[in-house]
């Protein structure tokens, strides 16, 4: 006989819940007299430049040894590039580096520890390579190669020319 009662209840309850929540939910009335003005304003066209902007990074990258990671540019070449932080670990990771070859040819090394190398502009680079290296180094017995990490983060423009 408890039972009934209770179920009783909790269904009497549960009626009222969604009733009150549904009445809630009805439509709302809104005053006649606001009126909403809308203002086209014309934008030109060329107001706004976006420049699509691309990341190539690697984060703790693993590696032995020596190793040579070309980074896949979007579009033929790559200019505006900034190299916002490049660090290696391992034995002789000052070896490590970043090579850019030029459009004519050129070629230049960015080393380990540079923070924020912004390349002028105007400059475009064909081939971006990370270069890893962590050998330890003996003059009578061969090389042997030891564990590094690489971490790169380079922002750039890719040209379709």
């Amino acid at each position: 006989m408890h039972w009934r009662s209770f179920t009783a209840g909790a269904i009497l309850v549960l009626l009222l819940m969604t009733g009150s929540y549904l009445f809630s939910l009805g439509p709302k009335e809104t005053s006649s007299h606001s009126v909403t003005e809308q203002v086209e304003a014309a934008i030109p066209f060329d107001a706004v430049t976006i420049t699509p902007l691309r990341v190539i990074y690697g984060k703790e990258v693993p590696f032995e040894g020596k190793i040579e990671l070309r980074q896949a540019l979007a579009g033929k070449f790559a200019q505006k590039i900034i190299i916002v932080n490049f660090q290696a670990s391992g034995e002789h990771a000052d070896k490590s580096k970043i090579n850019i070859v030029w459009e004519n040819g050129e070629v230049e090394t960015v080393y380990p520890g540079t923070k924020d190398r912004i390349f002028p502009p105007e400059k475009r680079a064909k081939q971006i390579t990370v270069v890893g290296y962590s050998v330890r180094e003996r003059r009578i017995f061969q090389d042997s190669n030891r564990k590094g990490n690489l971490s790169w983060e380079i922002h750039y423009e890719p040209v379709e020319m």
